[in-house]
Parts: C-alpha cells; sequence; structure tokens
C-alpha cells in the first residue's frame, strides 16, 4: 500500500488500521478523528507500534519512514527498535537493512538494544562475522553487552553449527562476564545435541548447579534425547538417576526419550519397565511412544509384545501413525517376512496413512538383501510416483542390491538416472559400484569412477581409496596401491583396520612379507588394533612360501594376544602340521577347534584323516573326528554334508546326523 508522506497519508493508515479491527470513524470522537492529522509526534509513534503489533508490517514501516524523513523532530530510539524488531521477526530482512541504513542518516544514535537486535538480523540470516562486527561497535560506544547480547550471538552461532565458538564465548562470560544465565547454557546446550556432542552437556548441567542455576525439565528432557539420538544410553540412564535425585519430575517427553533409545539399544525389558511405570506415574503414552516401543518389539522378532502394545494403543483412542507402521514393516524385514511387509504397505494405502521416504527405503533395503530386486524395483518406482523420486538412500540400497547380485549394468543405469534428474551421487554410491565393477574384474571402470567423483567436488573418503587398493592388489600392481595409500594419507585420512588388512594381504601375496610386517608395525604406531585377518594374512602368506616355522610362531603369538584364529587361519596351520606329519600338534589343534564354534572344512578334515591313517593314530583321533565331522554337518553345505558323509564310511566312523 503506497502512501504520500503527507498528514493525509497518515490518515489513510489509521483508517486502514481501524477497519482491520472492525471498526469505523463513528465509533469514535471527532476528536480522536483529528487525531492523524496532528503534528504530535508521540501519537504517530503509537500508531506505528499499534500497527507492528496487528501486523500491519507495510503500513507501520510506510508511516515510520514518513516520520524518520522530517527534518525535526526524529521518532525516539525506541520506536525505531520496535519496527526493526518486527522487520527481523516478519523476516523482512531486506527492509531491515533498508530501515537500519535510514535511522543513521537520520543521525539517530542507535543504543544498545538496537544493536542487540542487528546482531540478532545477521545471526538470523547466518552473518556471523557481521554480528562480531556488530559487537565490536558495541564496545565502540561503550556500551557494557549485556547477557541478551552474548545469548543472541551464541544462538546464531549455534544455528550456523559453530558450536564449538560458541562454547569459548560461555566460558568467556564465565571469566569476564557477564554472567551466564540459564537461557545462555539452554541454548548451548541444544547447540550440542544437534551436532551430535550431546556427552558434553553433562558437564554443563554440573556446570549450572555450581553456579546456583537449576536446569529445567526442559533442559534435562534435550539432553536425555541427545545422548539416546547419540547411542549414549548409559550416560542418559545415569541422567534420568540424576533428574530424580534433584527432584525433577518426568514427563512424556523424558519417557519417550528414553524408551526410543532404549529400545534401539535393543534394551526391550528395561524400555517395557519405563513404559509401564509410565502408567504408575499417570503419564498416558502419546503415539510417538508407542511407536518407539512397537519398532524395537518388532526389530526383535517379538511379535506377541508388540501386538499386544499395538491393541493397548488402539484401545487407549490412538491411531498408528507413518511410524509405527514403518516400524512393524522394518520388523518384518528382517526377519525376512517379506510377502507380509509387502501387505502391510498395502494396508497404510487403504487406511490413508501414507508412506514416508523412510517407510519406502526400509521396504526397498529388505527386499534387497532378500533377493528380490524386482519387487524392490517395482516399489522404488511407486515411491518415485509418491513424490519420493530422488531419495538417494534409495538408490544407493538399489545399486547396492544390483551389485551384490552382479547385475552390475542394472546399478550403473540406476546411476545414469540419478545424474540426469540433477541429483549429485554422494560418496557411498560411488564406492558401492566401484567395489561391483571391482568384483566383475572391471578395474579401469572403477579407476574411471573414481576420477569422475573427484571432478564432480565429491571427496573420497577411506573407503573410497580402500576399495580401489584392494582392486589394484587383485591385479598385482602393488606399486599403484602404494601411490593411492600416500595419496590418501597426504590428504589426512586415516587408514582403518580394512585398509592395514588390504594393503598387508597384497603384500604377502606378492611374497613381500618385511614390507608386510612393516606395515603391521606402522599400524600398530598409528594405534589400530591388528585383528584376525590381518595375521591371517600373514600366517597364510608365510605358509605358502613354506616359511612354515615362522608361520607358526606368528599363529602362536596371535592365541598369546587373545585373537581368535578364524576357520581359514586354523586350516592353514592344520594343514601345514599334517603335511609335515606332526600328528600329534595337529590333534592339539583340533582340540582348540573343537571347543570354539568353529567348524573345519571337509578338505581339513579328509587330509587329517589321510595323516592318522598312515600315522597310526587313528584310535586316538576317531573320537574327535566324529565330533568334529558332526559340527560340520550342522554348519556345512549340502556338499560339504555328502562329502563329510564319504569320509566317515570310508574310515569307518560313526556319521552324528544333527
Amino acid at each position: 500500500m503506497a502512501l504520500k508522506t503527507t498528514r493525509i497519508g497518515s490518515s489513510v493508515v489509521i483508517r486502514v488500521y481501524l477497519s482491520s479491527l472492525n471498526l469505523t470513524s463513528h465509533s469514535f470522537s471527532s476528536s480522536f478523528l483529528s487525531y492523524p492529522n496532528s503534528e504530535d509526534l508521540t501519537s504517530k509513534e503509537d500508531l506505528i507500534k499499534s500497527l507492528c503489533k496487528s501486523d500491519m508490517v507495510d503500513e507501520a514501516l510506510e508511516l515510520f519512514k514518513e516520520v524518520a524523513s522530517e527534518v525535526t523532530p526524529k521518532p525516539s530510539i525506541s520506536t525505531c527498535n520496535y519496527v526493526l524488531a518486527t522487520l527481523v521477526r516478519v523476516n523482512k530482512f531486506q527492509a531491515t537493512l533498508s530501515t537500519y541504513d535510514l535511522i543513521n542518516q537520520s543521525r539517530i544514535v542507535p543504543d544498545l538494544v538496537t544493536l542487540n537486535i542487528m546482531m540478532n538480523f545477521y545471526c538470523e540470516t547466518h552473518q556471523i562475522d557481521r554480528a562480531f562486527q556488530v559487537l565490536d561497535q558495541i564496545q565502540a560506544f561503550n556500551y557494557a553487552p549485556t547477557v541478551v547480547t552474548y545469548n543472541t550471538l551464541i544462538k546464531g552461532l549455534c544455528k550456523s553449527k559453530m558450536v564449538s565458538a560458541a562454547l569459548r564465548i560461555l566460558q568467556k562470560m564465565g571469566m569476564e562476564g557477564p554472567f551466564p544465565n540459564d537461557r545462555t547454557y539452554s541454548i548451548v546446550i541444544d547447540g550440542l545435541c544437534n551436532s551430535s556432542r550431546s556427552e558434553l552437556c553433562l558437564g554443563l548441567i554440573g556446570e549450572m548447579l555450581q553456579k546456583g542455576l537449576n536446569p529445567t525439565v526442559v533442559t534435562y528432557n534435550t539432553i536425555l534425547a541427545g545422548l539416546c539420538k547419540d547411542g549414549k544410553i548409559r550416560a542418559a540412564k545415569k541422567l534420568y538417576k540424576e533428574m530424580k535425585n534433584q527432584g525433577i519430575r518426568s514427563n512424556l517427553l523424558t519417557y519417550t526419550a528414553l524408551i526410543d533409545g532404549l529400545c534401539k539399544e535393543g534394551s526391550l525389558d528395561e524400555a517395557k519397565k519405563l513404559f509401564y511405570e509410565m502408567s504408575e506415574k499417570n503419564i498416558s503414552p502419546s503415539v510417538v511412544t508407542y511407536s518407539a516401543l512397537v519398532h524395537g518389539l518388532c526389530a526383535k522378532g517379538q511379535w506377541r509384545d508388540a501386538t499386544m502394545i499395538l491393541h493397548e494403543m488402539l484401545d487407549r483412542g490412538l491411531s498408528p501413525n507413518v511410524i509405527t507402521y514403518t516400524g512393524v514393516l522394518g520388523g518384518l524385514c528382517k526377519e525376512g517376512r517379506l510377502p507380509q511387509a509387502l501387505r502391510l504397505l498395502d494396508s497404510m494405502f487403504q487406511k490413508g496413512i501414507e508412506p514416508n521416504a523412510v517407510t519406502y527405503t526400509t521396504l526397498i533395503d529388505g527386499l534387497c538383501k532378500g533377493g528380490r530386486l524386482d519387487d524392490a524395483m517395482r516399489t522404488f518406482r511407486l515411491m518415485e510416483e509418491r513424490g519420493h523420486g530422488s531419495n538417494l538412500v534409495a538408490y544407493s540400497v538399489l545399486i547396492d542390491g544390483f551389485c551384490k547380485i552382479g547385475k552390475i549394468e542394472e546399478a550403473m543405469e540406476l546411476f545414469r538416472e540419478l545424474v540426469a534428474k540433477g541429483s549429485r551421487p554422494h560418496v557411498i554410491i560411488y564406492n558401492t559400484l566401484m567395489d561391483g565393477y571391482i568384483k566383475m574384474g572391471q578395474l579401469e571402470v572403477a579407476q574411471r569412477l573414481f576420477d569422475e567423483m573427484k571432478e564432480q567436488n565429491e571427496e573420497p573418503n577411506v573407503t573410497s581409496y580402500t576399495v580401489l587398493m584392494n582392486g589394484f592388489c587383485k591385479a598385482g600392481a602393488l606399486e599403484k596401491v602404494m601411490d593411492l595409500f600416500e595419496e590418501m594419507t597426504k590428504q589426512g585420512k586415516k587408514p582403518n583396520v580394512i585398509t592395514y588388512n588390504t594393503l598387508i594381504n597384497g603384500l604377502c601375496k606378492a611374497g613381500k612379507f618385511q614390507d608386510a610386517k612393516g606395515m603391521l608395525s606402522e599400524m600398530c604406531e598409528r594405534g589400530i588394533e591388528a585383528d584376525v585377518v590381518t595375521y591371517s594374512s600373514i600366517i597364510n602368506g608365510l605358509r605358502k612360501k613354506q616359511q612354515l616355522n615362522e608361520a607358526r610362531e606368528s599363529f602362536a603369538y596371535v592365541v598369546e594376544k587373545g585373537i581368535h584364529p578364524n576357520i581359514v587361519t586354523y586350516n592353514s596351520n592344520l594343514q601345514e602340521l599334517c603335511v609335515k606329519g606332526e600328528i600329534e600338534e595337529a590333534l592339539k589343534l583340533l582340540h582348540e577347534i573343537n571347543v570354539s564354534d568353529i567348524a573345519p572344512s571337509a578338505y581339513t578334515i579328509s587330509l587329517f584323516l589321510e595323516c592318522v591313517h598312515k600315522s597310526g593314530y587313528f584310535e586316538k583321533a576317531s573320537e574327535l573326528i566324529s565330533v568334529l565331522a558332526s559340527k560340520r554337518q550342522k554348519d556345512g553345505t549340502h556338499s560339504d554334508v555328502e562329502l563329510l558323509d564319504i569320509l566317515c564310511n570310508e574310515f569307518n566312523l560313526p556319521n552324528q546326523k544333527s
């Protein structure tokens, strides 16, 4: 609404204002109607504030500009602040800047409130550098920043994901002032929880109590929810206990956060105990509470309890929502009950509950893991039709599914489709495709994808480098492997145990044991603990090169360190002992295998039987071999079982069917 900068303009504004209140000039005395025609500045300022309160912001701004443009008198700084604060509140950011410029041009000196408002403006628009400049202005005017000033700045830093800087300001306030209040701590706590650093909040709670500040139930709930989201359930339970000690009464949000966290951790008994405790305290669970518990029960296959909870939910008049259904659907997928999961999706549509992206991706993931790629694709196309077509997680799951069954072209087609939609594939998708092509023996394509990822400014991660190094290890191109390793470390990416295992395995296969040992030493120096895969690579490599004594020493070292050898390591050492005719040692090793959860391969049992038969240890070994053969039958494939039947018959051993 354009207004002329005259008395008539002011009159129009006030009539619009009266109209918004469903009032007419007839309702007021003639003296009031002459009100806008008055030269009384205070009256105009009151009107500006009234318009702001009524959200007639454009009209208020026009009138303010009219008043501010007068030579004299100028509007008060409180009116200026009122207008600025209103503009920030309604997100009229461009108007905020132009109004602040007008105030300065009108030679109206800003006060601390003005500068706090402008700091808030810069924080809301993520211009943190400008917010700090306002802090410098405050000090230049010799104003003392208040707790409101710093709270505003801290909130802006947290919104811009600069939580460490916010913490530094909190510490500075504690040392130099102004003294932080409970609002200061609440803002920082919220920022830490949103940035997955919830454990730091526990120290802040202690700090608040030391300073005589009383954290509210809202503060405690924020931290509880953050700890549960970050998987810090032990810390969450400890905080819950502290709440009780402090006399803080738990509410619905407290219980829901804890129940959700316990369910995700798999501590269902504790979750159920808390759930029933709610009834004792007359706290009614919400749909979110029920959904969290149902989700946890279904994930663990406790269908009877989940059904009971669902019935209770319905009896209370609460309808399951998309989160509830998604939880049940996820449980069905985890148990491989895919037909039921598909029927549940149909049921959602029939009941008017719209599945969300998580629902679809959960089902697609289950179908892919169950080998039902056609159903997974149909579900994905349905997902597209319902408005979730460019979901990166769904594409990632499908691409991984096709790669796992060797359908690399279908995976690549989905990749091209994603790019054609204008989406940028993330590093996980690139890694999956690279691994798929390497398994298909197409190392050149994997290298091209790696290069393309860098060209698209999608930074390769440790997994990217490890996958490509594995490909070059298989191709015997160790020089290229070491180049990639050097490039990765130069970019500040820290290799993990899988990276080192890949390198050590490649070096051992190439017979470069000294280099492999050097890698093992470097790995330990970096604080990365070698695992059974690491040592298995070294032991198997030594055995293949007939360095049997060194292989045996390495095996003894592994056992001494408390690392449980895997079946590959056991088989390798057992075969070595059999070949050398050291049957007593082989028997000792078989006893170790027997008390472990490992079943030796049919080939190993066959080799051992031949050795004991030749060496006269048959009677001593027959009972042990019978037990091991039975163990292998229980865990082995159909062909293994058939082979063991033949072996047992050949050597007249009892064949114990499980």
